[in-house]
């Protein structure tokens, strides 16, 4: 009879099952993680791209994304700020299916072990949201008790009558924690998840246990997705949110099908969606239960699910299936067990090289982060200026809200943005509803636009390289400059003569270095405007007491009289009295006199009068 995908895991990668697996099950192989996956020189290069990453995320963009209101009101691909936590975090694996997919045996089977809180069953048996890491212990003791912990969870031959279950005096080794307490520890990447308080944190525990591959990976075991009202009323918490947080955070996303009932429920349609937005790549298929159909039966149930997938991921590529039976027992037909076996074996590697590939990863979410940051900035800043500073904010918000394509179009012109990095405008103006008044954007300040720029096209770059030197470096047995401590207090030696602080130095000085030149524009411009508003000021208070417009020839008049007032010491027109000569009296002529005609007389005029 053809091999079974009894035991295949990253303990165990060869399929027992027939003579071929005789006297497999007597011991333990060591975990391919350790041994192949991730060395000593891969985790050093890792450890450095995580700090520096970390330092730069602090020291140049969370700043921008509070000066621009983006957490929780904006679409980036986390809501709120990445946490500390969040950076130096395992990767995580999401399971995501309606009820009685096989999620919670799927990760009984890959981690060959019971785990705390593990309940299965054709019911909806898990009603919590399962955080599986590892409880720090290094699985140790004898083989003795290795090979007891684990003989319970190895998969039956296809001859034998009975499939083998675990049993009741084999626990695995572990605890439960409670979600107020996963939010609250310092090592989990969990404190976020308290925005949804105590309705959800009721239904989070996080379940520790000690197999080798919870030492490099973290998985999430979700509640099946229910139909109709269930979905929605029996929950207190809203599940869609808080999927999507995992799956924003999550580096795989598996989401499982039953061969036996392949019906999506609108609600499951809702929640892939809701995941689905800067997630799409990390999104895989596992059609489960896959040998208990027939040939024909499953040709037909791929093809639907692949047509299903099209219709949800609205694209003509779909996404990465992976068929198979992915539990401890025999297979029930074994038609397709040798492409059961080659998808589990893609699927396990895929798992295997997560942790290889965490600090790529983390980089080309930090650069697609800082991105849209950009994008947003200039938005935003743009969406300012079109807005009036003291009337007409109200229908000015409409024209804004209406017209926001184009507005996004004018912005990727004169801002030089890539189109593949603009937001959707429909998803765009729904942000920003959310703000009555659109006045309390920042503008666009251009000298961040710069600095985002650089890290983008310098810091970043600068930084996986040098991440390549280090690991250079650990495989040659040469000292390395570089020095990050991790979690545990583990750290490099500090030997060498690259410098740590190259990748974004150079960044903060040509930052410093465009401000400065920023800076004395500015207060150039802030002096003019202030100008402007004083002459505006005076012409209105001129306007209002004479009812006309300052005119040049005030202007003038002005001038004179204030330097004859800074010359002379007195206002023009008035004359100092002497306080010693008393004032002359003027005397008026005879002659000036009026006559009792009424009519004076010069004395010139006078003479002529008499000699005539």
């Amino acid at each position: 009879m053809m091999s079974t995908l009894s035991t295949t895991s990253l303990s165990d990668m060869t399929p027992q099952g027939g003579e071929e697996s005789q006297g497999e099950d007597d011991h333990l192989r060591p975990s391919p993680l350790s041994a192949d996956g991730v060395t000593a020189a891969d985790d050093a290069g890792s450890k450095y791209i995580v700090a520096k990453l970390k330092e730069l995320y602090r020291c140049h963009v969370v700043d921008a994304e509070r000066r621009y209101n983006l957490h929780f009101n904006f679409a980036l691909p986390t809501d709120g700020e990445i946490k500390d936590s969040e950076f130096d975090a395992n990767p995580l694996v999401l399971l995501i299916g309606q009820y009685s997919t096989g999620k919670t045996t799927f990760l009984n089977h890959l981690l060959q072990q019971d785990f705390p809180g593990m309940h299965i069953g054709p019911e909806p048996t898990t009603d919590k949201f399962t955080a599986l890491f590892h409880n720090g212990q290094s699985g140790g003791g004898d083989s003795n008790d290795r090979k007891l912990s684990n003989s319970g969870f190895q998969k039956k031959k296809a001859n034998d009558d009975a499939v083998s279950v675990v049993t009741d005096d084999i626990r695995a080794s572990g605890r439960l924690l409670k979600g107020n307490t996963l939010t609250v520890t310092p090592n989990l990447p969990f404190s976020s998840l308290s925005q949804f308080g105590s309705a959800f944190l009721n239904h989070f525990v996080g379940s520790s246990a000690s197999s080798p591959l919870l030492e490099r990976l973290t998985f999430i075991d979700t509640p099946g997705v229910l139909s109709g009202e269930k979905q929605r009323i029996n929950r207190t918490y809203d599940f869609g949110n808080v999927a999507k947080w995992f799956a924003d955070r999550s580096d795989l996303i598996l989401l499982l099908f039953d061969a036996h009932k392949l019906d999506i429920s609108d609600e499951f349609k809702s929640v892939i969606d809701t995941i689905r937005q800067h997630n799409d790549d990390k999104i895989r298929c596992v059609l489960n239960k896959a040998d208990s159909v027939t040939r024909e039966q499953l040709v037909r149930v791929y093809g639907s699910l692949m047509w299903s997938m099209g219709k949800i991921f609205d694209s003509p590529e779909v996404v990465r299936v992976y068929t198979g039976s992915f539990w401890n027992g025999a297979l029930i037909n074994s038609d397709f067990a040798k492409m059961f076996d080659k998808d589990e074996k893609l699927l396990v590697r895929e798992l295997m090289d997560l942790p290889r590939c965490a600090s790529e990863r983390k980089v080309n979410q930090m650069v697609n982060r800082i991105r849209l940051v950009k994008v947003h900035v200039c938005m935003l800043g743009t969406i300012r200026r079109l807005t009036p500073r003291f009337f007409g904010k109200k229908s000015s918000r409409e024209e804004i809200l209406n017209d926001i394509e184009t507005i996004m179009d004018d912005v990727r012109i004169q801002y030089d943005l890539s189109q593949g990095d603009m937001p959707n405008p429909n998803e765009f103006r729904e942000c920003l509803e959310k703000f009555s008044d659109f006045s309390v954007f920042p503008k666009t300040d251009l000298a961040l636009v710069k600095k985002l720029d650089f890290l983008l096209d310098t810091a970043i770059p600068d930084i996986v390289n040098n991440a390549e030197i280090v690991v250079s470096d650990v495989r040659l047995g040469r000292p390395v400059q570089f020095v990050h401590e991790s979690a545990d207090n583990a750290s490099l030696e500090s030997k060498g003569t690259v410098s740590a602080t190259s990748a974004t130095g150079a960044a903060e000085d040509k930052v410093k270095s465009d401000c400065k030149g920023s800076s004395s524009s500015n207060l150039a411009g802030k002096v003019v405007t202030i100008l402007v508003l004083l002459t505006v000021l005076v012409q209105g208070a001129f306007y209002m007491t004479f009812s006309r417009p300052v005119s040049f020839s005030d202007l003038d008049v002005g001038y004179r009289k204030l330097a004859e007032l800074t010359t002379t010491g007195h206002s023009p027109g008035s004359r100092t009295r002497d306080p010693i000569r008393p004032t002359r009296k003027s005397s008026t002529p005879l002659s000036n006199l009026p006559t009792m005609s009424g009519i004076s007389y010069t004395s010139d005029e006078k003479k002529s009068g008499d000699e005539l």
